[in-house]
């Protein structure tokens, strides 16, 4: 492979991927809007805006392969508006961009907050329709159709990664099933790089969870070659008393499904 570009390099997951990644292609472009530290041999550092005029299109020129993970990470990270520019358009322009240069793959950062509104104790797969929580939701959703768009009309290749919580260790009890650990994140994003031709895939960004609600992603998984080897039940001990209340315990969303609600809640089945 000639070039990696990871787009949001400088942010929490852009960070640790960074050393797992470097080792893949002959360069790695690193982009962000924030500064870039401490650049290594073979990495291209490129600072600019997405939704900037040209800039998806000078970025991804030369480029093989794409990590996309650049946007607002959050639901309380930005206005609806901001969520949308960031993340909708700069997604649009960056597909878009991406197949003008002849990208043959491109990996995009989803989320778990696409089925965000699924009851807790109902276990997912990535069949069921989308049911996203928030605004940030919604963005994932539009990448993930963005996705299959650009594979079946264009021929890309794109996994779709639906990332849980992606932390050190969990946070709570709620994430001893929707973790992913450093290590495992890594090994997901090296997997779906350097994986053998495929066409469209949704897989859960976790780690080997023993009380993993999210799955139906077995073959998804085969194709990349992902085998996580880390569990929150590690943890479990530690966090049994660490639980969310209310409308938080109620959905898969956790607190996001909760915020700014004012919906009743016994109408979501």
């Amino acid at each position: 492979m000639r070039r990696l570009l990871i787009t949001g390099a400088a942010g929490e997951i852009g960070s640790v991927l960074r050393p797992a990644l470097r080792d893949v292609a002959g360069a790695v472009r690193l982009f962000d809007i924030r500064p870039i530290p401490d650049p290594q041999p073979h990495e291209e550092l490129w600072l600019g805006d997405l939704t900037a005029p040209g800039v998806a299109d000078d970025v991804t020129r030369d480029v093989d392969c794409i990590i996309h993970l650049a946007g607002i990470p959050r639901e309380t990270g930005g206005t609806p508006a901001e969520i949308f520019h960031a993340n909708t358009l700069g997604t649009h322009l960056l597909f878009e961009a991406a197949r003008k240069s002849g990208v043959r793959r491109m990996i995009f950062a989803s989320s778990n907050h696409v089925i965000g509104f699924y009851r807790a104790g109902q276990p997912i797969g990535t069949r069921e329709p989308p049911r996203p929580d928030g605004h940030y939701g919604v963005s994932k959703v539009f990448g993930e159709a963005m996705g299959r768009l650009y594979a079946d009309k264009h021929g890309m290749e794109i996994a779709c990664l639906r990332i849980g919580a992606f932390r050190a260790r969990p946070g709570n009890a709620r994430e001893l099933g929707g973790w992913i650990s450093h290590g495992d994140m890594a090994r997901l994003a090296v997997a779906c790089v350097t994986a053998p031709a495929f066409h469209f895939l949704v897989l859960y960004g976790v780690s080997a969870n023993t009380r993993a609600l999210w799955g139906g992603d077995h073959a998804a998984r085969a194709a990349v070659g992902y085998i996580p080897i880390d569990d929150a039940e590690d943890f479990a001990e530690d966090l049994e008393g660490v639980v969310l209340e209310g409308l938080g315990a109620v959905f898969h969303g956790g607190t996001v499904a909760a915020l700014d609600f004012t919906g009743d809640p016994d109408l979501i089945d």
